[in-house]
């Protein structure tokens, strides 16, 4: 029953180990992993990570065991799995296609925000929404953009760095999936399937590259977000 109560922070820690091991198989050379093969391993990994962070705080609120050490120990995971491995894996990628010195310097802003965001996240109360979009669907955004680099410039690449990185330190609302009872969180629910159904079949139809789909997955929640949060802003003002 003692293991129990420290599940959650074991499945922290698996998060972080999950983050390490990306970045081992990204930059070790020794296994003969082509870049297609790496890609789609760290992505794999970082989607599990992802599962893991889900689970460690649901599992805290289960068995009632949020500690000042697991939100810290939750805090330095993120950092590794969706902020260093996210930024590292786009500027191995940039270095492929051979982008100039300044757009690979870039995404390095990303790590800084995501340490000021879950810094800021820490301090925060207990909420069924984020403030600021959260550190893991922004590292599914730019897991997904290596596919699509070959179709931006660079003054495109920077801008989309540059915003989402706003996007993590800002004050605007972001919908969780913690509850969905209220009237505005099944609307946001409702306009993101609907969103995500579009984005399914335009890939059925098109030719890009799978992984792609996780980045149109994320301005979908990000959208869905903001079209509810207008609604309800419009709504009220009444």
């Amino acid at each position: 029953m003692k293991f129990i109560k420290h599940l959650p922070n074991f499945l922290t820690i698996c998060n972080a180990l999950l983050g390490c091991f990306a970045l081992f198989f990204l930059f070790i050379e020794s296994f003969g992993y082509s870049n297609s093969e790496k890609y789609h391993c760290v992505i794999l990994l970082i989607f599990i990570a992802v599962i893991f962070d889900f689970l460690d705080g649901f599992f805290a609120r289960i068995l009632k065991v949020k500690s000042n050490l697991g939100s810290q120990l939750d805090s330095f995971s993120d950092l590794i799995s969706f902020a260093v491995v996210p930024v590292f894996f786009l500027i191995y990628y940039l270095s492929i296609h051979e982008f100039s010195l300044y757009v690979k310097l870039t995404p390095l802003i990303i790590i800084l925000c995501s340490i000021y965001r879950l810094s800021k996240f820490n301090l925060l109360e207990s909420s069924n929404h984020f403030k600021g979009l959260p550190t893991p669907a922004n590292a599914m955004f730019f897991l997904g953009l290596p596919s699509l680099v070959i179709y931006l410039n660079e003054f495109v690449l920077i801008s989309i760095v540059l915003v989402f990185s706003f996007l993590m330190i800002s004050d605007l609302k972001f919908y969780s999936f913690k509850s969905l009872k209220n009237k505005d969180e099944k609307q946001f629910l409702f306009v993101l399937i609907l969103l995500q159904l579009v984005i399914i079949i335009y890939f059925f139809v098109s030719d890009l590259d799978l992984a792609s789909l996780l980045s149109f997955m994320i301005l979908a929640y990000i959208l869905s977000c903001f079209i509810i949060s207008g609604i309800n802003k419009d709504a009220s003002s009444y």
